[in-house]
């Protein structure tokens, strides 16, 4: 079975043609052919952008190469919701919202616009001004007999106790009884020592 499943790869290597190292299957199945500077410019990217542009549909990957250089800058900072505003928005309202964008990611105020124009580009320039947004999802799970953490100032740490207090140490707390912690992991945890 695995000398028929190497022989189909191989009779499939052989039969690509040779202009076809310069295509993209697009997350919608469809194969998106790039023009030898576009292959160029998409071997240069690190793996993540490949694999970014790789998801995104035919039409967005199509939509890319129209974009100018600034506007390509543009278009990686965007979420993939606003890529979605963006493409979906009339030629005169993607107008107003690369002006926006692209002035916002050099530094400088929106040009005025229309109300309505300003208000098509807000959703799409919002992300464009420091770069990619990253939202922590932490979630704290309480357990019996924990009321969460302390309001106010922590409390130094009793013995054995480990929750909802700080080290002694780290309060800046010096003097007798008062041990440093270890600045390295011993190697063993304390009960096997």
């Amino acid at each position: 079975m695995n000398k028929l499943i190497l022989a189909g790869a191989a009779a499939l290597a052989f039969a690509i043609p040779a202009g076809a190292q310069d295509m993209a299957v697009t997350s919608d199945g469809e194969v998106y052919v790039m023009t030898d500077a576009q292959q160029t410019a998409y071997d240069a990217w690190p793996p993540e952008r490949q694999t970014l542009y790789t998801g995104w549909p035919n039409t967005y990957q199509t939509y890319f190469w129209t974009l100018s250089p600034a506007q390509q800058d543009g278009w990686w900072v965007l979420t993939d919701d606003q890529r979605a505003k963006v493409y979906a928005m009339a030629p005169q309202q993607r107008v107003a919202a690369w002006n926006s964008i692209v002035a916002q990611m050099n530094g400088g105020p929106a040009p005025a616009a229309s109300a309505t124009a300003q208000a098509a580009t807000t959703a799409a320039a919002s992300a464009s001004t420091a770069g990619p947004r990253f939202v922590s999802n932490a979630v704290v799970q309480t357990t019996p007999g924990d009321a969460g953490p302390p309001t106010g100032d922590v409390p130094i740490c009793k013995p054995n106790q480990q929750d909802n207090c700080i080290n002694a140490w780290e309060a800046g707390k010096r003097g007798p009884g008062v041990t440093r912690p270890l600045a390295h992991w011993p190697g063993k945890p304390a009960s096997e020592m």
